[in-house]
């Protein structure tokens, strides 16, 4: 049998009069760093607008849309999520999901391991009927661009109806016969409306 060397026996001593290097976590709070990616959490900021359902790896963000009640939310499933933060990195108004400092996800039951974002309001298209945004995605555009907003006569429209200026939309301004330049229209519409319909 081969014996110990002296440095070998000199840590083991030494480890019996020592603190322990582990933590002891499930009996006390660990120390997380200020930069460790966890949990992504939802935040008012979010304006489901879907980008981060679209760019996340894993598939774990999904896109629930209520079309009777003219509602759409973000729904992140912690149970397929990766933690990889792209959900953060990616998000429009860099307000709409953060990652925090939380780790111990586990459950019992998958209803458990989802995080839900704030209802928005859908936008639906006057021509084709189809979903054009939500009125928090439109809001946050206006107000990101400021002044030029003016450029978009449909965003303008939704702007004036914001401070209550003018009411509904109005169909009967015209503008060399293109009344639907007033109207917010969904993108593949008003570039049907832009290029190929006009006159």
């Amino acid at each position: 049998m081969r014996l110990p060397k002296l440095r070998e026996l000199k840590e083991a001593v030494t480890s019996l009069f020592s603190e322990p290097y582990t933590t002891k976590f499930p009996f006390e709070k660990p120390e997380i760093h200020p930069r460790f990616r966890g949990k992504p959490e939802p935040r008012d900021g979010c304006i489901a607008c879907g980008g981060c359902a679209v760019w996340c790896p894993p598939g774990a963000i999904e896109i629930v849309e209520e079309k009777e009640k003219r509602i759409r939310r973000m729904v992140w499933h912690y149970d397929l999520c990766i933690m990889c933060g792209e959900c953060e990195r990616i998000c429009t108004t860099q307000d709409g999901v953060k990652l925090v400092p939380e780790f111990a996800l586990a459950g019992f039951k998958r209803e458990d391991l989802k995080g839900t974002g704030k209802d928005c309001v859908l936008l639906f298209c006057p021509e084709c009927g189809g979903i054009a945004g939500t009125k928090e995605q439109m809001d946050w555009i206006t107000g990101v661009i400021g002044e030029k907003q003016t450029a978009n006569l449909g965003l303008l429209n939704m702007k004036l109806q914001k401070l209550g200026i003018i009411d509904k939309t109005e169909r009967n301004i015209t503008l060399e016969k293109r009344d639907d330049y007033f109207t917010f229209l969904c993108p593949r519409c008003r570039h049907r409306a832009a290029l190929y319909e006009c006159r």
